[in-house]
């Protein structure tokens, strides 16, 4: 379950081990850090902001006194037992992975290939799938040594810190769980909590290789600019989504407009990056910062950026204002997630959405000549026939450029999982190890439980969708021959597999 918002820990930016110790005395500390790769239909790729915020992190805490290198094993699609070359060649002390639900075997087969190497190398978990999960993770896989839930911008530079000073790692140290020095295990109960993110320095982006990324499909689903990254600009949701990991807990906290725009000015100026897609759970939350943003960006770059909301984006809080700033700037797609259109279902996963101000949002940017994408959730607990119907025919009528029917898999940890046990404990138990690529399973939870054919009515959906002629005359208009060839071949991998899984 959720941790309550007083079990968050602050700890003060200064008050650190490192800023009273000479590392230069002590031997110099090399990380791994990876991103694991699990094969999976219509994968997209992208820099791992995760990753990249750690090794900033890591690399102020330590200053010249460290050697850290990052690999993304998903866009090399590298399995595990090809790391050992690169194991033999850096010799790292620490190996860190940031890792999915679905990401979690491959995570477990990195730390074994790992420790047959080198027993000595503390193998580390983060990311999505260890929130809620460190005890699990610790007991059932003896490779794993630390595990942290929860942002790790702050504890993993300050346990990092410890070990090369090899003293006891204690359990001060809020989000992270490990082994104690008599085998025991410290589960923690607390997480960390970055109140102003202004204080995290920018991530790594000297380590991306941008023009590699730009090859290959991505989260916007299209490309305009030369280069693209990915933008977070603020953390948190203070919305209640039942199904909702909430790495980032439901306190919002962002980056200033200042910092904001000092960060896309340096992608631009040093890495010749001119679209940015922006990741943030909800980045139109704070309006002023919205017009802020944007309206800086539409005044000194006029004409020269491009941007994408492939997350994030509150249908229901958007309105011509915020429309037209984002146009001004650069804005060329929006994805609003509807999820269901049913008011029952609404309530009863806790989004609360405003379906008619949300379509009315669709249209707004449609009007400016938005590619606009709309994410649909299909096969909650309880959900009828008639319920699925519903929301496949909203998109159906709709004027959405691309929609994506996902079927739902009920996540251990959150309250929607609690809801599916409810229905059926064995087939949501077993329909949550999604740890092996299963997210595009042929058998949904829904279909399981309830027998209806959902792959079936998501199949035909998208053959619907997709073959309208106006909207296929849309699609032509807005993708480059190329984008246009990579993102079919994206479509049909999908559609010949079984629906996505969310």
């Amino acid at each position: 379950m959720k941790l309550p918002p007083d079990t968050e820990v602050f700890i003060p930016a200064n008050d650190v081990i490192a800023s009273t110790v000479d590392l230069k005395s002590y031997p110099r500390l090399k990380v791994l850090l990876l991103k694991p790769y699990q094969k999976v239909v219509g994968a997209v790729q992208s820099p791992q902001m995760g990753i990249l915020y750690l090794t900033s992190a890591i690399r102020e805490r330590f200053q010249q006194h460290v050697d850290i290198r990052i690999l993304d094993m998903k866009l090399e699609q590298m399995p595990a037992e090809n790391l050992l070359p690169l194991l033999k060649e850096f010799q790292p002390d620490v190996v860190g992975m940031s890792a999915l639900n679905y990401e979690a075997q491959a995570s477990y087969r990195i730390a074994k290939v790992v420790k047959a190497f080198n027993k000595k190398i503390v193998t580390v978990v983060g990311g999505p799938f260890a929130l809620n999960a460190a005890e699990k993770i610790l007991q059932e896989e003896e490779n794993i040594d630390w595990v942290f839930e929860g942002p790790a911008d702050r504890v993993f530079p300050e346990a990092l810190v410890r070990l090369v000073l090899k003293q006891e790692l204690d359990v001060d140290l809020p989000g992270f769980s490990h082994r104690l020095a008599n085998g025991q295990l410290h589960i923690a109960k607390s997480r960390d909590f970055v109140q102003d993110l202004d204080t995290l320095p920018m991530p790594a982006w000297d380590l991306v290789d941008f023009d590699r990324y730009a090859k290959h499909p991505n989260h916007a689903a299209n490309l305009k600019g030369k280069r693209y990254s990915p933008l977070f600009t603020s953390r948190g949701c203070p919305y209640l989504c039942s199904y909702c990991h909430d790495i980032f807990t439901k306190r919002f906290v962002y980056h200033s407009a200042e910092r904001v725009i000092a960060e896309i000015e340096h992608l631009y100026t040093n890495y010749g990056v001119n679209e940015f897609h922006i990741e943030d759970d909800i980045f139109n939350l704070h309006k002023p910062r919205v017009h802020e943003i944007m309206g800086e960006v539409a005044r000194r770059w006029p004409g020269k950026m491009k941007f994408a909301f492939p997350n994030g984006l509150r249908g229901d809080i958007i309105d011509q204002e915020i429309v037209d700033v984002m146009c001004d700037a650069g804005a060329y797609a929006a994805s609003i997630a509807i999820e269901t259109v049913t008011p029952r279902l609404q309530r009863l996963v806790e989004k609360n959405l405003d379906v008619e101000k949300a379509h009315h949002a669709i249209k707004m940017f449609t009007d400016r000549g938005l590619q606009v994408t709309a994410a649909f959730m299909l096969g909650f607990p309880t959900e009828t026939k008639e319920e699925i119907k519903a929301s496949i025919d909203f998109a159906l009528k709709s004027d959405l450029t691309l929609a994506f029917f996902f079927t739902v898999i009920p996540q251990p940890g959150t309250p929607l999982f609690d809801l599916a046990l409810s229905e059926h404990e064995a087939i949501t138990r077993d329909a949550a190890r999604v740890d092996s690529g299963s997210y595009r399973a042929n058998t949904s939870w829904y279909e399981r439980v309830y027998g209806y054919r959902l792959s079936n009515a998501i199949r035909i959906a998208n053959l619907r969708f997709y073959t309208n002629p106006r909207r296929i005359v849309k699609i032509l208009r807005f993708w480059s021959p190329a984008r246009l060839w990579q993102t079919f071949k994206v479509f049909v991998e999908i559609l010949l597999h079984s629906p996505a899984n969310a």
